[in-house]
């Protein structure tokens, strides 16, 4: 239920709705360590030189345990910020972050508890992956413009990849000493938690779902200031209250999901998370340092994986200003192609040093450039739309609730995926792992060209309308947009 009259907001309004962006977004920088923390730890807690070094199976639960409790993390988070608020949600996912790096810390210096420390640890900070995957896009969903609505909710993904990119930096920095690179995890929770207790509004929409409606009115005024509030406020009424639900208890919201407005977006962002996952993105970010040793790349391992990890922020940089530009589509198809095409030609370069076809050092710098053109690509489309469209493609009846189950399938196929790595890197080898992740994309992007609509530039009320609409061409939104405007002039 975001701000629809785009001509009443105020240039003040824009600055807030951008500070307010930053604030939210910060408090995913820690979780989104989280993913990236094992890469950086396994090598020292796995090398032959260290007496309390883990085993092979241990290793993969190290690395592979933050995602079990990252699904729990999503389901749950629809609820909570349901329930206690977008505001809540948030503050929760920094005390909970906190508290699994400070165990993890604490597991470095106690070595007879190490193993037992850390998976307690590596499950709190999965645990709060999961809770920030909904809050702080759903928020933005709200409270933003049109207008701005594809810039804002890019930016959870774009702190998720800066987050990959310091703990990258710190392990790089600090080696051997993962229990520094933990303390120092643990301080950007802290931040966050100061930030959105102090600056954040609780968002009016979902205020209003509470029948609080003078707050909703006060805090849309401090949001917005704009001399067009009491009609904003008025639409914020009428668009809640077509779509509240007779109860607010959760047993009675299961049954919306045969809806085709609920049922077919579920479905939707669902395959696009799954082909996400299979397509190999999360499971190099955990196993970044050994993927890039099996990948033959020459220079420093940890400066390859803060360059690939770079390379991905900068495009999540570029992508939160492009999709409002060009729209999720174009960008999503281009992800996909160009990750098929860097997986499918990395295979075969590695195939080809395998057989012993290529022998030249001068082709040194081939995997090292695909894995990064993989990364690249990936961040236009895949990585990013999924966790930005589930926020805005649900109606609001069902909207935290539906974006932790389809969060919490995609955490659930990357433990899957993560925990069987080592078993399927020995199975298959290198090259033909790759050309798999190559093969998921390409079926990813002919899903996306076949059934993912556009939904740049449109209200969250026109989405919901599309989804209702028996009509499945991508073309349908537009012409829902175009009913919709002249209802409104009629008006």
């Amino acid at each position: 239920m975001e701000i629809e009259n785009q001509s009443n907001v105020s240039q003040k309004s824009t600055v807030v709705q951008v500070l307010l962006g930053l604030i939210v977004s910060f408090s995913s920088l820690a979780p989104s360590m989280s993913i990236g923390f094992s890469a950086v730890a396994l090598p020292y807690l796995t090398d032959v030189s260290n007496a309390r070094r883990l085993t092979g199976d241990e290793a993969s639960w190290f690395a592979s345990i933050a995602s079990i409790a990252a699904p729990l993390g999503c389901l749950l988070s629809g609820p909570i910020s349901d329930r206690f608020g977008r505001k809540p949600a948030i503050i929760c996912v920094n005390v909970v972050c906190f508290l699994g790096w400070a165990i993890i810390t604490v597991a470095y210096y106690f070595p007879n508890h190490q193993f037992l420390l850390l998976l307690i640890g590596r499950l709190f900070t999965g645990f709060s992956t999961g809770l920030s995957s909904m809050p702080a896009a759903v928020y933005m969903a709200e409270i933003a413009t049109p207008k701005l609505r594809g810039l804002l909710i890019t930016w959870n993904a774009l702190c998720f990849s800066l987050g990959i990119v310091i703990i990258y930096a710190l392990g790089w920095i600090m080696t051997e000493n993962w229990g520094l690179v933990a303390a120092l995890s643990a301080a950007f929770p802290c931040a966050g938690l100061a930030m959105v207790m102090t600056y954040m509004v609780e968002s009016p929409s979902w205020l209003i779902t509470k029948h609080r409606y003078e707050d909703a009115k006060r805090k849309l005024r401090k949001l917005f200031n704009s001399r067009e509030v009491d009609e904003e406020y008025e639409t914020l009424i009428r668009n809640v209250a077509g779509t509240r639900t007779e109860c607010e208890d959760y047993r009675f919201r299961w049954r919306h999901f045969l809806e085709p407005v609920c049922y077919k977006p579920l479905i939707l962002m669902s395959m696009f998370f799954i082909f996400q996952q299979f397509s190999g993105t999360f499971v190099i970010l955990s196993y970044a340092i050994d993927i890039v040793n099996e990948a033959k790349i020459s220079i420093d391992l940890y400066g390859a994986i803060v360059l690939i990890a770079a390379t991905r922020a900068v495009t999540s940089a570029f992508v939160s200003i492009a999709s409002k530009r060009v729209g999720r589509r174009p960008l999503s198809l281009c992800s996909g192609i160009g990750m098929t095409v860097s997986m499918v030609l990395l295979s075969g370069y590695l195939f080809c040093i395998k057989r012993g076809i290529i022998t030249d050092d001068r082709f040194a710098w081939v995997p090292l450039t695909l894995l990064m053109t993989y990364f690249f690509t990936a961040t236009l489309g895949f990585l990013t739309m999924p966790f930005a469209m589930s926020a805005e493609v649900f109606p609001s009846k069902i909207r935290g609730l539906a974006t932790g189950m389809v969060t919490s399938i995609a955490y659930t196929a990357n433990f899957i995926l993560v925990k069987l790595y080592p078993d399927m890197l020995h199975g298959m080898g290198i090259s033909p792992l790759f050309l798999f992740y190559g093969a998921m994309s390409a079926v990813g992007t002919i899903f996306v060209m076949l059934r993912l609509p556009e939904t740049n530039g449109k209200t969250l009320m026109e989405i919901e309308r599309y989804f209702r609409n028996e009509s499945r061409n991508n073309g349908e939104l537009e012409r829902v947009q175009s009913t919709c405007f002249i209802s409104n002039n009629s008006n």
